[in-house]
């Protein structure tokens, strides 16, 4: 401010219309990337509403959804078969002995591409790799009947279970299940059908792995809920691996027997990707008009603004303009209202509210003794102005609005309290806590 004071007048008056210019240029410059962002946007929601993009695609997803529920309906009533030749004719080639339950094992090694580990797999029962020796005749016996019942039922849907001692170097469970499950090939190429059980004892970690084409019916959250009920996990720690296995062989086996379900996967994954178009759609519309209206507003209130400043830049001209002293131009800058927006510090000016306001703290700042405070406020001896210039308190040291009022508690005094701050008490430490 004594800076500002010994100033000349034209070297003032200098500063005064530059910070103006400052001003107007980060004005227009805001205004200009706003202009921009609400073309985009009105494009944007032109696009939205004047093309058939989202309809088609909506029509598209439900012609899908009719035509999946017609073919659900079709393999309910016997209509539609859901096993072609080709599966057959895999089976008949592949699963010679799936007839009966084979006694003799015919075991040959699998190296897992990509690690350095080996499978055992039996050629009388591919559906069982139990490298880990962790499962009884009977589980693997049931894991070959459910398997049965999958080739007579579905299209070529298999459940495999493998176990190993514990995982490959440098690999994790959902690495390594992805890895044997794409070797394997583990239901039809077609319909990617088929679901993988991987157990690793040592690491006492498993995985569901499942097919692309049954994620809609066995998705992530579903898996999850499966192999990590409480039952099962219980079995595991007890060592009682055959039950913990039975627990899931039968959940996922319950999902996945059903003539329909390649049909009900397909019509829950058209449902999600039409469910998520929609909501994207909406979405886009609500933002874009929400865009929208806020750069209108914005804009508008910036032209405002820059109008302001305008009438109070030809006001300062024509103030000053038959001025020749320095001193006198220098007390008459003083008094403009574009010297309280310089004082004031104004960036931009959002509108044309702003510049009052910005005018109302420059007067405040005028006076020597005036200091600062956040949100715009101006403290003046020991009273407080808000950025409007309206008086807050005239008792500022006394008042809430000084934070050192704020914990008068803090001082160490066991006694009385302004308001806000707690009141000393202590306790004995009664009370409860819970846990499981």
């Amino acid at each position: 401010m004594k800076q500002k004071q010994r100033t000349s007048g034209k070297r003032l008056q200098q500063e005064i219309v530059e910070n103006y210019r400052k001003l107007r240029r980060r004005n227009r410059f805001l205004s200009l990337i706003l202009v921009v962002i609400l073309v985009i946007s009105g494009l944007g929601l032109y696009n939205l509403l004047a093309t058939d993009g989202y309809g088609n695609k909506k029509a598209t997803y439900d012609q899908q959804l009719t035509t999946l529920r017609q073919d659900r309906a079709d393999i309910l009533d016997g209509k539609k078969a859901t096993n072609n030749q080709s599966f057959k004719t895999t089976l008949n080639n592949n699963l010679a002995n799936l007839k009966e339950y084979p006694q003799k094992a015919d075991n040959y090694q699998v190296a897992i591409d990509g690690t350095d580990s080996r499978l055992t797999i039996n050629k009388n029962n591919i559906f069982v790799s139990d490298n880990a020796g962790m499962l009884s005749q009977k589980t693997k016996r049931k894991i070959f009947q459910l398997n049965k019942q999958l080739a007579a039922s579905t299209n070529g849907a298999q459940l495999e279970v493998v176990t190993v001692p514990e995982l490959p170097r440098g690999e994790d469970i959902e690495s390594y299940a992805n890895a044997i499950f794409n070797q394997l090939g583990i239901g039809d190429k077609t319909e990617n059908n088929g679901v993988l059980y991987l157990i690793a004892l040592d690491d006492r970690e498993f995985r569901l792995e499942v097919g692309y084409g049954l994620e809609g019916l066995i998705p992530d959250g579903k898996a999850d809920d499966i192999i990590n009920n409480d039952d099962v996990v219980d079995a595991f720690k007890d060592e009682d691996y055959d039950t913990g296995v039975n627990q899931v062989l039968d959940e996922v086996f319950a999902i996945m027997n059903t003539k329909t379900a390649l049909v009900d996967s397909q019509i829950k994954n058209v449902e999600s990707q039409r469910t998520q178009l929609v909501f994207l759609h909406w979405a886009a519309m609500v933002g874009l008009i929400l865009l929208v209206f806020i750069s209108v507003l914005v804009v508008s209130n910036l032209f405002r603004a820059r109008a302001a400043l305008k009438r109070n830049y030809k006001n300062y001209q024509s103030e000053t303009a038959a001025v020749t002293e320095e001193e006198d131009l220098l007390q008459i800058s003083k008094q403009t209202e574009l010297y309280n927006i310089l004082l004031s510090g104004l960036l931009i000016g959002l509108s044309a509210g702003a510049v009052q306001r910005a005018i109302a703290q420059g007067r405040l700042l005028q006076n020597p003794a005036a200091e600062k405070k956040m949100f715009g406020r101006i403290l003046i001896g020991d009273t407080l102005y808000g950025g409007n210039g309206e008086i807050l308190t005239t008792a500022y040291l006394a008042s809430n609005y000084n934070s050192s009022n704020w914990s008068d508690n803090d001082k160490g005094s066991g006694g009385g309290s302004s308001w806000g701050s707690f009141g000393g008490g202590s306790s004995g430490g009664g009370g409860a806590s819970g846990g499981w």
